[in-house]
């Protein structure tokens, strides 16, 4: 029974060899509270802040209204990809999800994601954090806003962003990145900011820069990180010492989302960063623009066509889609119905949902 101590007076009772180390953990235990205490502290501090950016707050009316508008059509798209969800034998049982050419695009993300604690996205856009908005003139703050809105009508819209409109929002010298755009659609889908920090990856001669936030969802009672870094990728990617190789093979229990990624991952031109983004994947969702199918055997995947696919479409200045027959017949023996939601450029091509289709393959 030596060190359990029942009395007000435990000093008697604790060896003295371990009053030393006592008295060292109750210092460290105690820092480390003050360091989390202060963290919290700093993001409490923006609440005010990130509710703005959201539209969360009554301070701008103008912008409350608009973003409510947008907003109203986005969670009603979420809600309908929850519920159709429940309705598949759909089951991601992974932790880490990564997401390719992503934008920032996060509620598709979280909508076919939402149980995993890491979230890592990467796209073109500037990181933008730590952000300057508190140094801002009145009006620069507005284009901030308006910057924000015009993201979230633009999603709302087609339920994909265009590399297009979002290089000419996160471009302007006020959004000056992509930081706040996240920080507004997360705390419109109910999320918590509790701490920012920024990131980086160190290659040879190249660093990828971004950030991470760490959220509370308290409808779901978990805790949450979310990555952003914006990669560039030219096609020499993913081979040892280069920064990404070494970030992307350490990551286990991943699970891989993309859509609207130009064919990117089709032909050999990133054939590199395309195994290694595959190499550890045990769940990937994604529409026809992503990994082509021949990357999922069905000796080795589990393989199913929620809505459906009939064909590819040739973006101007994007890459050439492959030929995909596999892909559609495996399509054509599923025969689902329509999806009730767009998904993917097959709503580009028809402005309806009749070619939008989800691609899921599980690895056995």
């Amino acid at each position: 029974m030596s060190g359990i101590c029942l009395r007000g007076d435990c000093s008697l009772d604790i060896p003295k060899p371990m009053t030393k180390k006592l008295i060292l953990f109750v210092f460290i235990f105690s820092l480390q509270c003050q360091i989390q205490e202060k963290k919290t502290e700093t993001a409490y501090g923006e609440t005010s802040l990130y509710d703005e950016w959201a539209g969360l707050s009554s301070s701008d009316p103008l912008h409350k209204n608009e973003m409510d508008l947008s907003w109203k059509k986005l969670i009603n798209t979420k809600d309908t990809i929850t519920n159709y969800l429940k309705g598949k034998e759909y089951q991601p049982k992974v932790k880490t999800v990564v997401y390719p050419f992503s934008g920032i695009d996060v509620l598709n993300l979280f909508s076919f994601y939402p149980n995993c604690d890491r979230y890592i996205l990467f796209g073109l856009e500037e990181p933008g954090y730590p952000n300057q908005y508190s140094s801002l003139s009145d009006k620069e703050k507005q284009i901030v806003k308006q910057g924000i809105r015009n993201l979230s009508d633009h999603l709302a819209g087609r339920n994909y962003f265009t590399y297009r409109k979002m290089k000419e929002e996160t471009k302007k010298k006020e959004l000056n990145g992509a930081y706040p755009v996240f920080v507004a659609f997360l705390r419109r889908m109910g999320k918590e900011i509790l701490d920012s920090k920024e990131e980086v990856i160190v290659g040879k001669g190249i660093t990828y820069k971004g950030f991470t936030i760490s959220l509370y969802d308290a409808k779901l009672k978990k805790y949450e990180t979310l990555t952003y870094f914006k990669i560039f990728l030219i096609g020499n990617e993913g081979v040892p010492g280069d920064g990404l190789y070494e970030y992307f093979s350490e990551l286990t229990n991943v699970g891989i989302f993309t859509k609207s990624a130009e064919y990117l991952f089709h032909g050999e031109k990133r054939k590199l960063v395309r195994d290694l983004l595959l190499k550890n994947a045990e769940f990937v969702v994604q529409d026809e623009s992503g990994f082509p199918i021949r990357f999922f055997p069905e000796e080795s995947w589990k393989r199913q066509v929620f809505g459906r696919y009939e064909r590819s479409w040739n973006l101007s200045g994007a890459v050439v889609p492959e030929v995909q027959p596999e892909l559609k017949h495996l399509s054509a023996i599923t025969n689902d119905e329509t999806l009730p939601f767009p998904f993917g450029y097959g709503y580009l091509g028809t402005k309806d949902n009749r070619q939008s289709a989800v691609l899921v393959f599980e690895k056995k």
